[in-house]
């Protein structure tokens, strides 16, 4: 009697042992844990749910405003967002550039004063373990060239998807008058 429930136990951890993953299903040891918050994941996810959506989409450059309607294509919500996605600080070259802080229920990525980077800060507010917006700061300077640039995205909670987004960036060289651009878009 002893000797079959020994049996009937070897069996169970034997099929146990050999069992695995379903397909496109990751094993634990196969995920790449990244040292920093998945800004261009969490994008790349939202673009998906994106294409063929219509956005309102407003651009101010030096002044002059201009507002369209799109439906925009994968790749072209690819370059929307290509602010974002050049922000991403998961780099190895970036791994101990930035402290990690919490403030209430806002991530805070910011690069260290003795590191050198245009990426100078990345936040996201997290409510129920949902980003509800992601934001960035760059900033590059010398003694002929500034360009700054600020990205946020606002996420609808309810429905789960990208609410409204906008990108600003100012630029001046030495001798010229500075260039500033501002993208907002508002989904529908």
């Amino acid at each position: 009697m002893a000797s079959h429930r020994l049996i009937l136990l070897f069996l169970v951890f034997s099929i146990l042992v050999s069992c695995e993953n379903a397909p496109g299903i990751s094993s634990p040891s196969d995920l790449e844990v990244l040292p920093y918050y998945d800004m261009k994941g969490l994008l790349e996810q939202e673009i998906e749910k994106l294409e063929g959506v219509k956005v309102t989409k407003t651009t101010r450059v030096n002044g002059e405003i201009n507002k369209t309607e799109v439906n925009l294509t994968r790749e072209q919500w690819k370059d929307e967002f290509d602010a974002f996605f050049r922000a991403d600080i998961n780099r190895s070259s970036y791994l101990n550039s930035y402290t990690t802080e919490v403030d209430r229920d806002i991530l805070i990525h910011r690069l260290k004063p003795e590191e050198k980077s245009a990426i100078k800060e990345i936040q996201v507010r997290i409510v129920d373990d949902r980003p509800v917006w992601i934001s960035f700061k760059t900033a590059k300077e010398s003694p002929f060239y500034t360009s700054y640039t600020n990205g946020a995205v606002y996420f609808n909670n309810r429905n789960k998807t990208i609410d409204h987004y906008s990108i600003e960036s100012t630029q001046k060289i030495w001798f010229l008058k500075a260039n500033n651009m501002k993208i907002q878009g508002v989904i529908k």
